[in-house]
């Protein structure tokens, strides 16, 4: 029993570990291409900057459908010939064993009206809020 315990915690772990870890991974990609940009396209318009961006994320192997569109709308590229300060906002969440499902998704809900399974599904999802920001420095 005391062996049955260990190896669940341990599954419980791994599974959550396997869906955090390319999360960060990908955000930390994205800040390697902000510290990138800012070090190499110093001299470039933004024009030019945004239009290299999806070339230089596929480099590092982040797909289009990697980042939330929220991440393209809140994309931020100052330049005024010698520096560049690029920056960007984007929200992630993770349902480890699934989005409740007996909710209207169109409108929402609250932790209140959940029952049954719903309340524990609630209760595993992650909130992600990254910021990823270099400058030339």
């Amino acid at each position: 029993m005391k062996l049955l315990c260990i190896l669940s915690a341990l599954g419980a772990g791994i599974w959550a570990a396997y869906n955090i870890i390319p999360v960060y991974k990908t955000e930390w990609e994205v800040q390697d291409v902000f510290d990138t940009i800012v070090k190499n396209l110093s001299k470039q318009s933004a024009t030019v900057i945004r239009a290299k961006l999806p070339d230089l994320l596929h480099a590092e192997y982040i797909d289009r459908n990697d980042l939330p569109i929220e991440f393209y709308d809140h994309l931020q590229i100052k330049t005024d010939g010698h520096t560049v300060k690029i920056s960007s906002a984007y929200h992630v969440t993770l349902w480890l064993l699934g989005p409740p499902e007996n909710t209207d998704s169109d409108e929402g809900y609250t932790a209140g009206d959940l029952k049954g399974m719903d309340k524990l599904r609630d209760k595993a999802r992650l909130d992600y809020h990254f910021g990823p920001f270099a400058v030339t420095p």
